[in-house]
């Protein structure tokens, strides 16, 4: 049996409400208007009663006044709604919208711009307003359409144009459908919609959070441009040490040898590779804790992805062209930059339950190493097993990326705090089953990190022990 879950019958209720053309207003005057006559009659119908005689005029003239008010309001909503329908059978109407920079922006509030060229007119004391739908029924905000969109040379506008803002909350791609074009009167009392076809496609970054430098080295080459120096674990004194000089590390003398020599000795780093060029930071989107890809999941990897381009920015600071291989397939957008790539990659990111980090990273090319704590404690053990020692690893704790209902701060004594798009999921988060396996499996993980050096569970990108 077909089931449609919550969220998407709220997104396909709120897509098909915005074609509805008779608004409350209209329905609430008119209740009103036959309440009050009805009442009034009640009250004061008598036909031998001068009053009712002189309130009778009054209630007809009120009732004339107001539907012709109503009638010219909706009438030149209709002239303009079927105007505009003329322009556009005949081809003579172009929408345009844009986004940010035209193909991405900052996940959050994103500055959206439509104008439609053409010969609109507008209703009498009405609106023309834009709402931008999505392929999954999603609607932004709508955009008044207030502005001109001036002609070269002559005294009337080519078309209108209206600014505004459209939340976009995940970090992913959207794809524009369509824009529906609403005609509204002055009185508010219907809304004529035109669905125009438009498609589009844009991407929302994860956010960028605090400035961190992590410190890591390549470990494998395509450009013979850096050395590497890795320090190998041997027995014995004199073996892979030399004589203490000007400019070496103090960090590797050997303190021992000088405590029964007196003689200061460092030792040699073992050449894994001569050169290196590349930074290959390993990042696992693997979920082994939930079957479905719901509002909490959907969440989750909003913060995890925050997190990854938060370490991506780090690790390049390093000086090294950093690479992430890709544990899914990635889809391509027409014209992105190549250069934003790895950026891009996070943000286009799924969930994905085939692939554990145990395969997907390659431990004789990994710089760094990060994983979400939705990776079973098992799974991150079996790649410790592969994994050197002078790798780095960190697993992002998101367990409280949704917060509690019951966090308080002593300033929302005195301010109304601002509202978060994740509002509406604290309450069920704090009881849902996924919740409570993400903290049994990071107790698990914490044990697990004991057990190796270099190895994080963290909230943030904070390395520094």
């Amino acid at each position: 049996m077909l089931s449609l879950s919550a969220s998407t019958w709220l997104k396909n209720s709120s897509y098909w409400s915005k074609k509805v053309v008779v608004r409350w207003q209209l329905l609430l005057a008119l209740v009103v208007l036959w309440g009050a006559s009805a009442w009034l009659r009640n009250e004061y119908g008598q036909e031998d009663s001068n009053l009712w005689l002189v309130m009778n005029t009054f209630l007809l003239l009120v009732q004339w006044t107001i539907a012709g008010l109503f009638a010219v309001s909706m009438a030149t909503a209709l002239i303009a709604w079927g105007h505009f329908l003329y322009l556009l059978r005949r081809k003579k109407i172009a929408v345009q919208a844009r986004f940010g920079d035209g193909q991405k922006a900052e996940a959050g509030r994103v500055p959206v711009t439509v104008q439609i060229i053409g010969n609109v007119v507008r209703p009498m004391l009405g609106t023309v307003q834009a709402l931008l739908v999505f392929v999954d029924k999603r609607t932004a905000a709508p955009v008044l359409l207030d502005g001109a969109v001036p002609k070269h040379r002559s005294w009337w506008r080519q078309g209108i144009r209206g600014t505004g803002q459209a939340l976009l909350h995940d970090r992913g791609i959207y794809d524009v459908d369509q824009v529906l074009i609403t005609f509204c009167d002055m009185l508010g009392l219907i809304a004529l919609p035109v669905a125009v076809p438009f498609t589009q496609q844009l991407f929302t970054l994860p956010q960028p959070l605090k400035e961190k430098n992590v410190r890591a080295q390549p470990n494998a080459t395509k450009e013979q441009t850096h050395r590497i120096d890795i320090p190998k674990r041997v027995e014995g004194e004199l073996v892979n040490y030399k004589e203490f000089e000007m400019g070496d590390n103090i960090q590797r003398i050997v303190w021992k040898i000088y405590a029964k020599s007196g003689q200061l000795v460092v030792r040699v780093p073992e050449t894994k590779d001569p050169y290196a060029s590349h930074l290959y930071l390993y990042a696992s989107y693997f979920n082994g804790l939930s079957e479905s890809d719901g509002a909490f999941e959907r969440e989750l990897l909003n913060v995890y992805k925050d997190k990854v381009r938060n370490l991506l920015e780090a690790l390049q600071r390093n000086g090294y062209e950093v690479r992430m291989p890709h544990d899914q397939e990635i889809p391509k957008l027409a014209g992105m930059n190549e250069t934003k790539s790895e950026l891009f990659q996070i943000t286009a990111a799924n969930w994905q339950r085939q692939l554990p980090p145990a395969a997907y990273v390659k431990p004789g090319n990994a710089a760094f190493v990060c994983v979400s704590s939705l990776v079973p404690a098992a799974e991150v053990e079996a790649m410790m097993r592969t994994l050197p020692d002078n790798v780095p690893m960190v697993i992002v704790k998101i367990s409280e990326a949704i917060a509690s209902p019951f966090r308080f701060q002593v300033k929302d004594i005195f301010f109304q705090p601002e509202r978060q798009p994740t509002d509406h999921l604290r309450q069920p988060w704090l009881l849902s089953a996924l919740r409570r396996d993400l903290l049994k499996n990071e107790r698990a993980l914490s044990a697990l990190m004991k057990q190796r050096n270099n190895s994080w569970l963290t909230d943030s990108i904070e390395l520094e022990r």
